[in-house]
């Protein structure tokens, strides 16, 4: 098993912008349907109001003409009947049987109408409608026989109307005294009331059905249009979620990003977790690059087997150092190349390391100490005068004394030195030059030895 708890905890730790976006995405359609299901509702609920005015008008218009036509058809009878004009017979049975308002009337009513109440008024006063044309048709007749009306000089519908015995021997005055009455008494005056009143109970009915359905869609119409609002706001404030997180989840954290970048240090894992994968990878890349620059930067400028600084380093020192308060020290390895030639490179290799461990523990850290050659090392003293000649001595003795007798199976080997300090006399100019002939005087006087110029 290869797995990374940390790694795991990191993915965890987070929002992803894909599963972001995706549940946005979802609540935007969500609410979106629910919207236009909100809109399509209200639409109907307006419709639904329209058609109720429209049966309104359309029974009020079916009323009126209802009332109309009774009216037309009584004024038409009487002035048949005041005048003998068989024009108006032919006007009055031309509504009847052609114009038919009243008939019209009722059917539209039928077919627009829900409620029963409303239908059977207008049902009723075209039925007292229909019994007053009896007794306006019945009147009409006689009038025509009071004027001497053949029924053929007469609309044909006239002659359905049958006279009785009694009124065919009244005088033709009597007879149109008697018609005239018919159409002016009281029983015809109460089939007018009649008429009228069944028509204002439907008005009445009519107007109060419709209070009750505008009523109710005006409450429907209300509460989807506060659904809407709710939507609405809903949407707004989601809408405002989105730029919010946007803005967490990734404007804020790339703008740190790209500053962070540009003065190259390492990036917050912060934002989404697309953006955290990002900064946690740029940094581990980021870590290894300085890791991998530091190692390139150490290996060019250390020596591989001893670790100390290598020659590019020294020669780069020696025009540093070369001021009155410095010293430079040229060690060599004693019989060097003997040590590898019986013992193996091996073993020449563990000395030298030996001598560079050595040398670290007893100069101070802020000294240099470098490998210029095989078997060859160098030491820069930084603030250092002739007047460390015997700490600098005693130094180099306690090292050769430990070199006598060394661990780890190596042999017997001695340092020889050559000491040069800044403010030596009789110098040549040439610190370097003035150590390597101290460090030459050394090898050939006494090896293991060291002498100062």
């Amino acid at each position: 098993m290869n797995d990374n708890p940390e790694k795991k905890s990191n993915e965890r730790d987070g929002i992803r912008l894909s599963r972001f976006h995706l549940i946005t995405a979802v609540l935007f359609v969500i609410l979106a349907v629910l919207l236009l299901l909100s809109t399509y509702f209200t639409k109907r609920g307006y419709s639904l109001m329209q058609e109720a005015t429209e049966r309104y008008i359309t029974a009020q218009q079916a009323a009126a003409n209802i009332q109309a036509a009774s009216d037309y058809l009584t004024s038409q009878a009487r002035a048949f009947i005041a005048t003998g004009d068989v024009k108006r017979c032919e006007l009055f049975f031309e509504e009847t049987d052609v114009t038919r308002r009243r008939d019209h009337a009722l059917e539209e009513i039928e077919k627009f109408i829900d409620g029963p109440s409303i239908f059977d008024y207008l049902s009723a006063a075209m039925n007292y409608s229909n019994e007053l044309l009896e007794i306006e048709r019945y009147a009409m007749r006689l009038g025509a026989e009071s004027y001497g009306y053949a029924l053929s000089e007469c609309p044909e519908q006239l002659s359905t109307a049958q006279l009785e015995q009694s009124d065919l021997l009244l005088s033709p005055e009597e007879q149109r005294d008697k018609a005239l009455t018919m159409v002016f008494d009281d029983t015809y005056q109460g089939y007018k009331d009649n008429i009228r009143e069944n028509i204002a109970l439907s008005t009445e009915a009519l107007i109060s059905e419709t209070r009750e359905q505008q009523t109710e869609s005006s409450a429907k119409l209300l509460r989807l249009l506060r659904q809407q609002d709710v939507l609405i706001i809903v949407m707004l404030l989601l809408a405002l979620l989105l730029v919010v997180m946007t803005f967490l989840l990734i404007s804020r954290p790339l703008q740190k990003y790209i500053r962070r970048i540009r003065q190259d240090e390492t990036l917050p894992e912060e934002g989404a977790l697309e953006l955290r994968f990002f900064a946690r990878t740029y940094n581990q890349v980021r870590e290894q690059n300085r890791r991998h620059r530091d190692q390139l930067n150490y290996d060019a400028t250390h020596d591989a087997l001893t670790g100390v600084f290598n020659r590019s380093v020294f020669e780069k020192l020696r025009s540093r150092f070369e001021g009155r308060d410095n010293a430079l020290l040229i060690i060599d390895v004693d019989k060097f190349k003997s040590i590898n030639d019986l013992n193996g490179h091996d073993v020449g290799d563990k000395a030298l390391c030996l001598v560079a461990s050595l040398l670290q523990e007893n100069f101070r850290a802020e000294d240099y100490i470098c490998r210029i050659g095989g078997d060859e090392f160098a030491v820069i003293m930084v603030r250092a005068n002739s007047s460390m000649r015997e700490l600098v001595d005693e130094k180099f003795r306690q090292i050769n004394e430990i070199l006598r007798t060394p661990q780890d199976g190596l042999p017997s080997f001695s340092l020889s030195v050559g000491v040069a300090f800044g403010d030596r006399e009789n110098s040549t100019g040439d610190i370097f030059k003035d150590a390597d002939t101290a460090l030459y005087r050394t090898k050939s006087v006494r090896q293991g030895g060291c002498e100062f110029y």
